[in-house]
């Protein structure tokens, strides 16, 4: 995702399928640094923060879960 769409405490996917929250936006690097919100394979890292290429960043989350949904 192209960061200049991003802004901070945005909450979004990532292409790992996690739940994350934008601490800050890198334009020159393209990277972002993320706070986890929801972690799939390693809850001990929801909390945690990291510097991810702006690519790993798959959509805006919208707060909404689509299981089930008719």
């Amino acid at each position: 995702m192209n960061p200049a769409d991003l802004s901070v405490q945005a909450k979004v996917m990532l292409s790992s399928g996690d739940l994350a929250e934008v601490v800050a936006i890198n334009e020159g690097e393209y990277t972002v640094q993320i706070r986890y919100v929801d972690n799939m394979g390693d809850p001990a890292l929801v909390g945690t923060e990291a510097w991810i290429s702006a690519d790993e960043v798959i959509a805006l989350d919208q707060g909404g879960h689509s299981e089930g949904a008719t």
